[in-house]
């Protein structure tokens, strides 16, 4: 199928950050990612909860409907919370890598290349280094002091 040389196509717009910026907001940024990972860990204890209702042999009584009805009300309400952390993150062009393992990737350019600072919510330095766009997601390249721009 060719394309039609009269439309044009989207570009989306990606907004990048530089260290300072992620260092001036890291207190708000660990926040929101502490809140995604609660809400994740909540969606999926009560969607598993929910399925093991759902699971039980034999016919439900009037206490099985309630707590099935309980958990699904309680999937629903951490899925919106866990969602509206995710959403907040993509507002600020943020990638959500790991919700469990409250991980993140912050955007920048580095060498006229996208790249990503990697937000660690339990490690000790938070930002615990970058990759490249292209680099598998386990890339880990050490932070330079002409990333903290220090000259």
């Amino acid at each position: 199928m060719k394309r039609n040389p009269g439309k044009k196509r989207k570009q989306q717009l990606i907004q990048v950050w530089s260290y300072d910026q992620i260092v001036k907001a890291l207190p708000y940024l660990l926040e929101v990612l502490r809140s995604l990972r609660e809400n994740y860990l909540a969606m999926r204890f009560a969607n598993h909860h929910s399925a093991k209702i759902s699971q039980r042999k034999g016919r439900p009584d009037r206490s099985a409907y309630i707590a099935k009805q309980e958990a699904q009300m309680d999937s629903e309400a951490a899925s919106l919370k866990y969602n509206q952390d995710v959403a907040e993150f993509e507002s600020m062009g943020m990638f959500v890598v790991s919700p469990e393992n409250g991980i993140v990737a912050i955007p920048f350019i580095e060498e006229e290349q996208l790249a990503w600072f990697i937000l660690e919510l339990y490690h000790e330095d938070y930002v615990v280094g970058w990759r490249f766009q292209s680099d598998p997601l386990e890339t880990r390249r050490a932070i330079l002091p002409k990333h903290k721009g220090a000259a």
